[in-house]
């Protein structure tokens, strides 16, 4: 269930990065030919007005097509005016960048929700007698306890919340020890065997089970006060952004990343995860009911999309961006001297790089999805 969300939830922010390049560029008064969902052959379109909206073969993105994106491009004398080139240098910034602007407010909006509506797990109680997780073959599975099942009492002794069941198991490793649950409304008396150690060879008695937190929803002032300073925070979100960007961007991370592709060993957590990465590690969450963290995720991935399209590569938007600024810097010193300012970066110079700069991320893509499969990014909770 968790898989499908995530992919229709990918499809929406799609969707919604392209509207924020149609919006503007409506707004003001350019021309936008196409707005569609993929690339490839068109698999569906309908035209309304001088727009034509559509699905392509290719889920791999989406695109808008605004007139005259390229100064160099021939458009219909009708369409003087309306061209993208045409416009002043702030509003085709402006349209340039709204994309990546409506991976924040999708964050916000995440944030919010995880804070007001999922709840934030509470450090200052004790977590609650509900059992949330079961280690498989562990003694709490041998003896039959079932993640929602309360434990009511250990050894005869009642207690109030996981403090006081920890506070019974404590030195008991290899007894066996009677539980008190309340399961569908009835108590029902079970017995574990505790181990003497835990899976990582730990001493210690070894139950096997994870409490459910006590979780704390914050009233709507709060939470949104929470999206914008604090530890889930869209500002703190932004800067982990940058700074592991930075780091896996660097060519010795880089390097030991392609090296460690074909590596037998455990994954490395501070790798490349691909958006497959991302929906097993959703799934894993989603399904352990950690909604919490499943919000918090999407929005962290809506803060590296946004992030990653603004770098100043084409064909990314911010690629776009630097180009216009490149332009305008230059024009503006060929104005000071007197000359026209009608210069435009070739785009020669320009498609090598972009093609690089594709090339890049496909071939980062792939292994990171090659990784993925062998080794699910969801593993990584588990470490």
């Amino acid at each position: 269930m968790f898989v499908v969300i995530f992919i229709l939830g990918l499809i929406f922010v799609i969707m919604f990065h392209e509207f924020g390049h149609y919006l503007t560029a409506k707004l003001f008064g350019m021309k936008v030919e196409r707005f569609f969902l993929g690339f490839g052959p068109t698999l569906w379109s309908f035209q309304r007005g001088e727009t034509e909206y559509g699905v392509k073969a290719i889920p791999a993105g989406g695109f808008v097509k605004i007139t005259g994106m390229s100064a160099f491009e021939q458009i219909d004398p009708a369409d003087r005016g309306r061209a993208f080139y045409e416009q002043a240098a702030w509003k085709r910034v402006i349209v340039l960048s709204t994309g990546s602007a409506t991976h924040v407010v999708v964050a916000v909006v995440l944030l919010f929700a995880a804070l007001a509506f999922a709840g934030l797990p509470s450090i200052d109680e004790p977590a609650t007698t509900i059992i949330e997780v079961v280690v498989a073959d562990s003694p709490a599975a041998e003896a039959g306890l079932r993640p929602g099942d309360v434990i009511t009492a250990v050894s005869g002794q009642p207690t109030a919340d996981f403090e006081d069941v920890r506070a019974e198991l404590d030195g008991r490793g290899g007894e066996s020890v009677p539980i008190v649950i309340e399961r569908d409304g009835a108590e029902q008396q079970l017995r574990a065997t505790l181990a003497s150690e835990n899976p990582e060879g730990e001493p210690g008695a070894f139950l096997g089970i994870g409490p459910q937190p006590v979780v704390r929803r914050l009233p709507p002032a709060e939470a949104l006060r929470g999206t914008i300073t604090g530890d889930f925070s869209v500002g703190r979100l932004v800067g982990l952004t940058v700074s592991g960007l930075g780091q896996v961007f660097t060519p010795d991370a880089l390097s030991d990343w392609f090296r460690s592709v074909n590596d037998p060993g455990p994954r490395d957590p501070n790798g490349p995860v691909s958006l497959v990465g991302v929906g097993q590690t959703v799934n894993a969450l989603g399904v352990g009911g950690d909604i919490f963290a499943v919000l918090v995720i999407f929005a962290q991935l809506n803060i590296v999309l946004g992030t990653l399209n603004m770098l100043p590569l084409p064909p990314l938007d911010g690629g776009h961006v630097a180009v216009l600024l490149v332009e305008e810097g230059v024009n503006a010193v060929r104005r000071m001297r007197g000359r026209s300012a009608r210069w435009r970066l070739d785009p020669a110079v320009i498609t090598p790089i972009a093609l690089v700069v594709i090339l890049f991320f496909v071939v980062l893509s792939m292994t990171a999805l090659y990784v993925d499969i062998v080794k699910p990014a969801s593993d990584l909770l588990q470490q």
